[in-house]
């Protein structure tokens, strides 16, 4: 994907333009933190607010309106006793307003909430448009890909 340039200074841009960067830089690193927190603290409320109110999601099994993937995703998340979310490389291309995360990350679900009983893990890459919103990033549209599955031991009831 073509995007803003990954020059950290902007291009020898001065000292104020490279240090917003690197401000925009760790802000928007904070959506994945609190998408991952949110959801395997089942902090339904923390996952919303990583999106713009009109964000669009297109996934391998639903493509639509941020509220209704929700409608979907959190109750299939609630089903396990724990998850845990793991992020691992992230890229980030930000421009003005604007800008692009790739974010690779494993997600393991466990029946019971002691995580002793494993489920299901699996590998996703989330590709997301962001845009500021005053001091924050959030989403603006989110393109998953499943990459890979792996069942475990069973299945939560439900």
């Amino acid at each position: 994907m073509s995007g803003p340039t990954d020059d950290p200074t902007g291009g020898g841009a001065d000292l104020a333009t490279t240090v917003q960067r690197l401000v925009d830089d760790a802000a928007a690193s904070q959506i994945m933190l609190d998408y991952a927190r949110g959801i395997d603290r089942r902090d339904w409320a923390l996952v919303r607010s990583c999106f713009t109110d009109d964000a669009t999601v297109a996934g391998t099994s639903f493509g639509g309106p941020l509220d209704e993937y929700l409608a979907t995703l959190l109750p299939g998340v609630a089903r396990f006793g724990c998850t845990q979310h793991f992020i691992g490389n992230q890229r980030r291309l930000i421009d003005g307003d604007t800008g692009f995360t790739e974010t690779y990350l494993i997600a393991r679900h466990f029946v019971d909430e002691a995580g002793e009983v494993e489920s299901l893990t699996v590998g996703v890459r989330y590709e997301d448009q962001i845009v500021r919103q005053g001091p924050r990033w959030a989403i603006k549209r989110r393109d998953v890909f499943s990459m890979w599955r792996r069942m475990g031991e069973a299945l939560p009831n439900g």
